[in-house]
């Protein structure tokens, strides 16, 4: 299986144009958020604190904030499209190949996920580290080891999830065609779920718990809460306590439940453990039912 795993992300690195175009999309979205999504926020804040310009300070807490969102959004779509090597796979019956050397179809199917969060956690954490040299400058990178080993793993969580999350549709696709459509609609989607598009505290409560609730919107709180820390500190040092929480919570570093209590790391922790058994076993189910009616 290891092979597999190897030959899987060989494919997806060897497709100039697909890696070239993942890269491209990120710096696409860095330049947006630095373009548009900061300085709205920037003015927000300008308004809440009553003063006419933002210090450097919130500026660079902004550009934080922003990082975490660029971050969960390419942790989603980086690994979806190394995971659309499985489709071409199936489209020009290469799994069929595969099979004739003994490999069970459950092994098969796991190098493609293997492979897909590799390339999907590799992509987003040179996301990461260019988004901090651009918008905040090389000294964002120290942020300790602690921590930077800390935000990988969130990245790697995050990919893992992204990939169960988009499992069960994806082994319906059997065509780029639909890979294509269907990345477009996730691409397009997956910045309004979990609020980078839109900030959650702009929104109907009926909409903010949808977001609060989808998988990756918890690990983006995270990261913005480990990231942003040092910044937050700074900019709230003068301010009475309710306005940097009132910050918090508009902006997603921190979230709540709908009855008002703190979701807090801990609550995450077993929200994401549950929820990724939850993934898995959809995932099998689905995967059995396509192949039973695949027989008839």
């Amino acid at each position: 299986m290891l092979a597999l795993i190897k030959r899987n992300m060989k494919v997806f690195v060897r497709d100039r144009m697909a890696f070239f175009l993942s890269l491209l999309a990120v710096l696409i979205l860095l330049i947006l958020y630095k373009v548009f999504l900061s300085q709205i926020q920037i003015d927000g804040i300008k308004e809440a604190m009553a003063i006419r310009n933002a210090p450097s300070d919130v500026v660079t807490m902004v550009n934080y904030w922003l990082v975490a969102g660029l971050v969960t959004i390419t942790s989603m779509s980086a690994t979806l499209g190394a995971y659309g090597v499985s489709v071409d796979d199936r489209q020009h019956h290469r799994v069929d190949d595969f099979m004739l050397t003994l490999i069970s179809p459950i092994k098969i199917e796991i190098s493609y996920m293997i492979a897909a969060v590799l390339i999907g956690s590799s992509i987003t954490f040179m996301l990461y580290v260019v988004a901090i040299v651009v918008l905040i400058g090389g000294a964002g990178l120290l942020v300790g080891f602690v921590t930077t080993l800390k935000i990988v793993l969130l990245i790697i969580a995050s990919s893992t999830i992204s990939l169960l999350i988009i499992y069960p549709i994806m082994y319906l696709i059997k065509t780029n065609s639909q890979f294509a459509s269907f990345s477009t609609i996730i691409g397009t989607a997956i910045g309004f779920l979990t609020g980078v598009y839109i900030s959650i505290g702009s929104v109907a409560n009926s909409i903010k718990n949808v977001i609060t609730w989808f998988p990756l919107t918890p690990i983006n709180s995270v990261i913005k809460q480990l990231i942003m820390k040092d910044s937050l500190n700074e900019v709230f040092k003068n301010t009475p306590n309710q306005v940097r929480t009132g910050y918090e919570v508009y902006y997603g570093v921190i979230l709540h439940f709908p009855d008002g209590t703190r979701f807090n790391n801990m609550a995450i922790l077993e929200y994401m453990v549950v929820l990724t058994i939850v993934l898995i076993i959809f995932g099998s189910v689905i995967t059995k039912l396509v192949k039973i009616n695949g027989r008839r």
